[in-house]
């Protein structure tokens, strides 16, 4: 009986990161539509970014050297190419 229990905490804990991850997810590419649709300014956008990294590490404590390394870039591309670009008259796309 002691497997079954060990078996049914791991399902349990593997269910439980995936929800996370899921909320993450969400979380990121909400804020990269935001970005991506060009009403924000440099400002308004950095807040955005900022603002769900304060969420991630609510939900991801442990992996915030992770989350830093694969979004702040890709936060920062994004404000570049859709805000900044549009700013210069080029667009975004």
């Amino acid at each position: 009986m002691t497997h079954e229990f060990d078996d049914r905490e791991m399902e349990r804990l593997l269910r439980e990161e995936e929800e996370k991850l899921a909320q993450l997810r969400e979380l990121v590419d909400s804020a990269c539509e935001e970005i991506m649709g060009g009403r924000l300014d440099r400002q308004e956008a950095t807040v955005l970014a900022q603002r769900v990294r304060r969420q991630a590490q609510e939900i991801i404590p442990d992996l915030m050297d992770q989350f830093d390394l694969i979004y702040e870039s890709r936060f920062e591309r994004l404000i570049s190419q859709y805000i900044d670009a549009a700013g210069d008259g080029r667009g975004g796309a």
